[in-house]
């Protein structure tokens, strides 16, 4: 095998490691999100850290989690493809949810979820903790309709 192979070939392996990594960490987090009571961010993921998931990708869990449980659940409305993501001061990025490689492994699995007899507290406990659940049950609370609801880009701050 020449040297490009070898290297190119780690970096192959290198990757599927950490996908597979991060999609059992996705599984972990599913589970222990679903049988945990309810905790700010920065406790969950000093929890999540605890039961072995690395920082970056329980952040990114604790992110984006929530929004692939919400837009499952409600799949019936017009989600925006895009979300933007503030850092500081006024810079704002628009990003696509389907260039996101992190959120569609979340997404995928999500669907799995869903395909397997899903416990509806855990959908609930963590579609609940996404803006746009909240927003949305707001707005029903308040005697709107879901044919009521129009949908923006999602903030992620960083």
């Amino acid at each position: 095998m020449s040297f490009w192979n070898k290297i190119l070939g780690k970096k192959k392996e290198n990757r599927t490691e950490k996908s597979s990594e991060f999609e059992s960490d996705i599984k972990k987090s599913i589970e222990i999100i679903g049988n945990s009571k309810s905790l700010e961010n920065d406790e969950l993921l000093t929890l999540l850290k605890r039961n072995g998931i690395e920082e970056n990708n329980g952040i990114e869990i604790i992110t984006f989690l929530p929004i692939a449980f919400v837009r499952k659940w409600l799949a019936d409305l017009d989600w925006p493809n895009t979300y933007l993501e503030q850092y500081s001061g006024s810079k704002r990025i628009s990003k696509r949810f389907s260039d996101n490689p992190q959120y569609l492994e979340m997404e995928k699995i999500v669907d799995h979820y869903w395909n397997d007899k899903p416990n509806n507290d855990v959908i609930v406990k963590i579609a609940g903790r996404s803006a746009e659940f909240n927003a949305i049950n707001k707005l029903l609370n308040d005697g709107g309709k879901l044919t009521d609801i129009k949908l923006t880009e999602t903030i992620i701050i960083r």
